[in-house]
């Protein structure tokens, strides 16, 4: 896995504010923003909300127009940010996705963003599906990279090797499908040129 690892609340609150302070960038928020909130507004999602890992909040305004947010994150001071700087959700932990701290089908939707690309290996994906099913009554969120010809062609000439681990669609697909979960939508955030995308699953 390869994270950023906040060391104080005061490094959070610097990744926030230079996180998405590029044009590209700030269009790439705009349009995943935008994206999720279709898919609560097409598919009426809402109620407990569980969104893990939180990291800087960056989804915690939009969640709550939809329900009680309640955040996790691996690392303490992204919790701690949760309670201490934004204010905007119902409980923040401090915890691991696949092995989370909460009771079965306890939140009515699990929103997972810009995770799955950090685990390497299959059985760290498995475990964390499978936790999203357990707590979940049937919605889940869940964002990934999906492998591409532009992006393959780009890794063989880029001198800088990224750690992102990018699925096939079909090996997303069989992963989600044997943790029990079942594809309602999977878009792609900008088709033909980037490689994030966007699924909902089904728990029942």
């Amino acid at each position: 896995m390869a994270y950023t690892i906040w060391q104080n609340l005061d490094q959070v609150e610097r990744y926030a504010q230079r996180r998405y302070r590029y044009l590209d960038q700030r269009l790439i928020n705009d349009r995943e923003q935008a994206m999720v909130e279709r898919m609560f507004r097409r598919h009426r999602l809402g109620g407990r909300i569980l969104d893990a890992p939180v990291g800087y909040g960056r989804f915690q305004p939009l969640l709550n127009s939809f329900g009680d947010v309640y955040s996790l994150d691996f690392n303490y001071f992204a919790a701690l940010y949760q309670q201490a700087r934004l204010g905007l959700t119902s409980g923040a932990v401090n915890g691991e996705a696949g092995a989370l701290p909460f009771r079965d089908n306890i939140f009515d939707v699990v929103f997972s963003f810009r995770l799955l690309q950090h685990m390497h290996e299959t059985d760290e994906r498995m475990a964390i599906y499978r936790e999203f099913r357990r707590v979940s009554r049937k919605w889940i969120i869940a964002s990934y990279y999906q492998r591409t010809r532009t992006h393959q062609l780009f890794r063989r000439i880029s001198p800088k090797q990224s750690r992102i681990t990018m699925l096939s669609g079909r090996q997303f697909e069989d992963e989600v499908q044997a943790a029990g979960l079942s594809m309602v939508a999977n878009l792609a955030v900008i088709p033909g040129l980037h490689a994030h995308r966007i699924a909902l699953l089904s728990a029942e």
